[in-house]
């Protein structure tokens, strides 16, 4: 984590990932909340079936600053796409990743709904990623079935429950 925390002070103004990218406080806070899957109800993601396993593939929609991703790439065997737009911060999940060792992260630049991948993640998690952009509906997409989608929306945002149902996704809140 040191690691990605040095990148990220580097590219973090340049690239504008986050609004604080040298404040310890804040890539800390946020680095917590993306090992949340790990520990979220109970181990409650582990019952669902095999987890963040080194069999597992997961896609991480709108990396950005590598949060969830690349987090949770670091803290587990799990084989990680990172999907990214925007082509500055796809070359910065390239470095960090590069920079924190880690051989089991690809990073996609490519809208995620271009149709690239089809339905072949294991798991597909979405942070801070607006409805509007339908979020729901692209991580259904990319999933293999029986597959787990951890969607969390922004602060004051919700989660429209009838959406993530029409998509094809059980809604679990813990």
């Amino acid at each position: 984590m040191r690691r990605f925390a040095a990148v990220l002070a580097l590219w973090g103004s340049r690239a504008n990932l986050t609004a604080s990218p040298q404040s310890a406080l804040e890539i800390s806070i946020h680095i917590i909340d993306s090992l949340a899957p790990l520990w979220v109800g109970g181990g409650a993601l582990f019952e669902h079936g095999d987890g963040f396993e080194k069999m597992c593939w997961a896609a991480d929609l709108g990396s950005g600053a590598g949060f969830p991703g690349l987090v949770l790439a670091a803290a587990t065997p799990a084989q990680f796409t990172l999907i990214e737009s925007r082509r500055k911060r796809a070359s910065f999940l390239t470095v960090a990743a590069a920079e924190m060792r880690l051989r089991n992260v690809t990073v996609r630049w490519a809208r995620a709904d271009s149709g690239e991948g089809g339905a072949n993640f294991d798991i597909v998690t979405s942070r801070a990623v607006g409805e509007s952009r339908g979020a729901l509906a692209l991580a259904s997409s990319l999933l293999r079935f029986g597959g787990l989608a951890i969607c969390s929306p922004r602060a004051g945002q919700g989660l429209d429950v009838a959406r993530a149902a029409f998509a094809g996704l059980f809604v679990v809140r813990t």
